[in-house]
């Protein structure tokens, strides 16, 4: 396995690593080695490559405001058409991994590679090293949206092993995409359903979750990715929590540690997670959640069956919040539109009205309906055979 820049990217491939381990089959997971702890919590085995590259450096400038998706003028002066450049973040970190990921390659002869989205390095290795490759998806295919050059971006990175950017199958092999239908993007690929089982990072039950909340229990979050880049500014979650806690309900808050900073005082029905508590253990007691728009968390709430408010900020977010709106499991509010009455009326609505929590648990059941991680296994060790001589 290999897995790029975040640990939020990692987390998508931590339960397949685990059937892949209990099938007997030995796993190894590359990365920058900043990632080592997050890999090795997770119970796999790390191998850490090539230089750290700062995620928020890398992309500082490179995430814009999020715009509609259909082209149409949003007015925002920071917005930034979708895109993976020969200069951009994706390729830096791409360039810091991929030659000793190739090196350690040819020396531990790996019979398959598996790798999440936007991780370059990884299919340019595969294709050096010869083996089957396989993309995980996180979450809806958001690389449809995305403007690519093969030639430019690829071809230079595949050209140090003798090359060209068409030897290079970014979707890999095979695909895995544990996204049900209608939130799925369709595909021609070769996609074969996994089910999303959702890993959130290491977590600490605390005492008041071990009971059922006393009224509706609201989650409010902005991920990882708002704090790691610097924008926590653009979520305004002081707000955002404020406007759901006039609710007659209980906010449960998980943030970042250097979110917390700028919350200020909160209100008496709000409980803010003081240790850290994965979005997997709270979710199942919650009757609604608003957050950002991440594929990790629109996919671990979708599992739980629970109606989301997604407010998107940047990157991908607003795409998942389209796919979602297309289930009847939860809506988006644009920056313009999420005002405090609005988003307040919004999320009350999600709470009380029994046709977002009957869409929501509809998704749910497709989620669990798909074949797990580890009924996966045979279809990924039947992509190895003739690797091995």
């Amino acid at each position: 396995m290999s897995t790029w820049g975040w640990r939020s990217h990692f987390y998508s491939l931590v339960p397949l690593g685990w059937a892949l381990q209990a099938a007997g089959h030995e796993v190894r997971v590359a990365s920058h080695p900043s990632m080592v702890t997050a890999i090795t919590s997770a119970g796999l085995a790390a191998v850490p490559l090539g230089d750290d590259v700062d995620f928020a450096t890398a992309f500082a400038g490179r995430i814009g405001a999020v715009g509609a998706l259909d082209g149409a003028d949003t007015g925002s002066p920071d917005a930034l058409e979708p895109a993976i450049t020969a200069d951009g973040g994706v390729v830096r970190f791409a360039d810091a991994l991929l030659d000793e990921l190739v090196a350690f390659g040819r020396a531990w002869r790996p019979d398959l590679m598996v790798w999440e989205p936007f991780n370059l390095a990884a299919p340019v290795a595969a294709a050096a090293l010869d083996v089957p490759g396989v993309l995980n998806l996180w979450g809806p295919d958001s690389s449809v949206t995305l403007r690519l050059d093969p030639e430019s971006v690829i071809g230079p990175l595949a050209a140090r092993f003798g090359l060209s950017a068409g030897d290079v199958a970014l979707h890999g092999t095979l695909t895995l995409d544990p996204v049900p239908p209608p939130m799925q993007v369709p595909s021609t690929r070769a996609d074969q359903p996994v089910r999303f089982v959702p890993y959130n990072g290491t977590a600490v039950v605390p005492r008041w979750l071990h009971r059922p909340a006393s009224r509706p229990r609201v989650c409010v979050t902005a991920g990882t990715m708002m704090a790691g880049v610097g924008l926590d500014d653009r979520a305004d979650l002081a707000r955002v929590i404020r406007s759901v806690a006039e609710l007659d309900v209980e906010v449960a808050v998980v943030v970042e540690p250097r979110q917390r900073e700028g919350l200020g005082p909160l209100p008496p029905n709000v409980r803010l997670a003081d240790a850290p508590l994965a979005m997997r253990l709270v979710l199942p007691t919650c009757a609604a959640i608003v957050q950002q728009g991440g594929a990790g968390t629109t996919m671990t709430a979708l599992c739980h069956g629970v109606p989301q408010l997604i407010l998107p900020r940047v990157s991908d977010q607003h795409f998942n919040g389209e796919r979602l709106a297309a289930t009847g499991a939860g809506t988006w509010l644009t920056p313009a539109t999420a005002d405090g009455s609005v988003l307040r009326d919004t999320v009350g609505a999600l709470v009380d009205d029994g046709r977002w929590r009957a869409a929501a648990a509809v998704m749910r059941d497709r989620v669990h309906a798909m074949p797990s991680p580890a009924e996966v296994v045979p279809a990924l060790a039947a992509l190895t055979r003739g690797t091995r001589t």
